[in-house]
């Protein structure tokens, strides 16, 4: 080995360990991170949350916490479709379920009228005890007590999924 093959080999090993720390403390987001987030919210294309776990640790760190059966990231406000992610999360591939969603802090009559603006998607409202909203690709809009939103994209496997 040369010397500067012996010199570089280290730096290179030490820098790359670094990265997923400085994901996790705020590096910018990738620009197409809003692209690729908004189509699976709007549940506008095939995805696996194999996909997302690896997506969002890489891009956004470890998970802030593991609550309700996903993990929750700091979506670092990022921007999709004109309103401010705080958290996004997606469940473990283990559970059976496909969801990947995001959590808003404002109430869920702004992002409706920002995403049927910005996105084109049309919200028809559900009934039920809390304000949700369904769009025709199966995207879903949950107001919550304390003035934010979810916005999420869930399917099932119910078995007659490849």
């Amino acid at each position: 080995m040369t010397r500067l093959a012996r010199f570089v080999a280290p730096l290179c090993m030490a820098v790359f360990s670094c990265l997923p720390a400085l994901a996790a403390k705020g590096a910018a987001l990738p620009s197409h991170f809003g692209d690729r987030v908004e189509a699976a919210l709007s549940c506008r294309g095939e995805w696996s949350t194999g996909y997302w776990q690896d997506y969002f640790s890489r891009h956004l760190g470890k998970p802030l916490r593991s609550w309700g059966g996903a993990d929750w990231f700091d979506a670092q406000n990022a921007d999709l479709a004109g309103v401010l992610a705080k958290e996004v999360f997606t469940n473990p591939p283990e559970s059976g379920t496909l969801i990947v969603g995001a959590l808003i802090a404002q109430p869920v009559d702004a992002v409706r009228a920002r995403l049927e603006e910005r996105l084109g998607m049309r919200f028809t409202p559900l009934p039920g005890p809390y304000p949700r909203f369904l769009s025709a690709t199966g995207s879903v809009l949950v107001g919550l007590a304390n003035r934010q939103t979810k916005w999420y994209c869930a399917r099932w496997d119910l078995g007659n999924r490849p």
